[in-house]
């Protein structure tokens, strides 16, 4: 499968300022996500009517800060991630829908409405902020969270899981992420690591290339995975 390059989507837009985002958040719950950039606010962009890119999107490494007044939609790879505890923040006043989706590092995403990603979701380095936040649902063929990599969504999550268990309160995953070489028993061998576990890098990359992530059978072994579960 040839993948198209993403566009970067703290280049498209337009630019603008921390002050002028203040003003438009004005006093939104999501607002003090911003104070941290006081300092450094690195690129800042808005997006005055929401979206649409099939391509694939991407961030860089950071800082940045986004905001999308309306839906953001790609029929491609949605990628939003920073360097090593950079942070990166990204609100969506809208839907957020992509074919597959990462997010990772510093990247914290708020989406005033509900995400919808047709294949997998993945969330990786929740101890460097990374969070996936949904006033709405969350929707995924599949989740793959690694450690505490945040994801919350208001409106309950629809997807087949896996996460470590105790990340959340009320949810518990379809398939527990204990790193202790399981991963034998629910993944294709092209997607593990060298351990028997989960490798993400090579995960994310086959959810782009639309390759299967588990054994034939596997998915149809949770049915929970087509219900509503909360994450609070």
């Amino acid at each position: 499968m040839c993948l198209m390059p993403p566009n970067r989507l703290d280049e498209l837009g337009e630019a603008t300022t921390l002050l002028e985002v203040r003003a438009r958040l004005r006093s939104h719950r999501w607002a003090p996500e911003l104070d941290i950039f006081e300092r450094s606010p690195g690129v800042v962009r808005r997006f005055d009517a929401g979206l649409d890119v099939p391509e694939g999107l991407e961030t860089g490494n950071g800082p940045y800060v986004v905001l999308v007044e309306g839906p953001l939609r790609t029929t491609g790879h949605l990628h939003l991630w920073t360097d090593d505890y950079l942070p990166g923040l990204v609100v969506v006043r809208g839907d957020l829908e992509a074919r597959t989706l990462s997010f990772g590092n510093g990247a914290r995403v708020f989406v005033e409405g509900s995400v919808r990603v047709e294949g997998e979701l993945f969330g990786q380095y929740g101890d460097r902020n990374a969070a996936l936040v949904a006033t709405g649902v969350i929707q995924a063929r599949a989740t793959f969270l690694e450690t505490t990599a945040g994801m919350y969504a208001e409106g309950g999550v629809q997807s087949l899981v896996y996460s470590p268990l105790g990340l959340y309160e009320s949810l518990v995953p379809d398939i527990e992420n204990e790193g202790v070489g399981d991963g034998v028993h629910s993944f294709d061998p092209s997607v593990l690591d060298a351990y028997g576990d989960l490798d993400f890098r090579k995960a994310i990359q086959a959810a782009r290339e639309g390759r299967p992530l588990f054994l034939p059978g596997i998915e149809e072994r949770f049915p929970l995975r087509l219900t509503l579960r909360a994450t609070r």
